[in-house]
């Protein structure tokens, strides 16, 4: 990757720190319309409604609030796409929670619709996004499957804000970590970090839970570097540092 490449993704990230003082209210916000809703994504009048707040500063939030790597807004719109852990479009992975019907964009996303609602679950999906189906129980006290299985993390944290969706949709699961270097090179995709399931849950735990609150979104990268060695991911791929030029 050339300085030139390089470079934009630095300016993002710097941009996304700069956030404004009621983005994590509308965050928060976005979360609670997804629930409130059965799945469905907000609009921009009922947002500017649920926080008090003008169309224009809703929009202005919304946009800092994507350059972050907090949420993707389909292109050339104010609509929300993805709001981790929700994806307003059929994906993957399909959660069964409280009641109600969700699509997540990744594995990590579907475990962490469970923890944001703090309720029972089942997740569905595929093994490594192919053919094999796979079913995981979310229960009172983690997740349970008929097999071992594992979180296959493609890219590094660092760089998870340079593309929010791309991140989000190769993080897939598998039942042998040892295939994994085969699926990254069939579909031509990185080879990254193999997490265990109940490990991944402990970080959906630390990373969404409390996201229907705007106290979570407030976190600094220090925070959200701290949720990862709280969950033992202190290998250098889960650093979330600037790249260097």
């Amino acid at each position: 990757m050339s300085r030139n490449d390089v470079v934009p993704a630095v300016q993002r990230y710097a941009l996304a720190m700069a956030l404004g003082p009621h983005d994590s209210r509308v965050r928060a916000a976005v979360n609670l319309a997804f629930v409130e809703s059965g799945g469905a994504p907000p609009r921009i009048d009922e947002l500017a409604t649920r926080v008090e707040m003008t169309r224009d500063e809703v929009f202005d939030a919304l946009k800092r609030l994507e350059l972050q790597g907090s949420i993707i807004l389909r292109p050339g719109t104010l609509d929300v796409w993805t709001a981790p852990p929700f994806s307003a479009t059929p994906s993957l992975f399909r959660v069964h929670c409280d009641g109600a019907r969700y699509w997540a964009g990744c594995a990590w996303c579907a475990l962490g619709v469970c923890a944001l609602l703090g309720a029972p679950g089942m997740i569905t999906a595929s093994l490594g996004g192919e053919d094999a189906p796979v079913a995981i129980e979310v229960g009172p006290t983690g997740p349970t499957s008929a097999r071992p299985l594992w979180i296959h993390f493609a890219v590094p944290a660092a760089r998870w804000v340079e593309s929010l969706g791309y991140s989000c949709a190769t993080i897939q699961v598998f039942d042998d970590p040892d295939a994994i270097d085969a699926w990254a090179e069939r579909h031509r995709l990185p080879r990254g970090v193999a997490v265990p399931l109940e490990q991944t849950w402990q970080l959906a735990k630390g990373w969404f839970g409390g996201g229907l609150r705007p106290e979570p979104h407030k976190r600094h990268r220090s925070d959200l570097q701290a949720v990862f060695a709280e969950c033992g991911l202190i290998d250098e791929f889960f650093a979330l540092k600037p790249r260097e030029i």
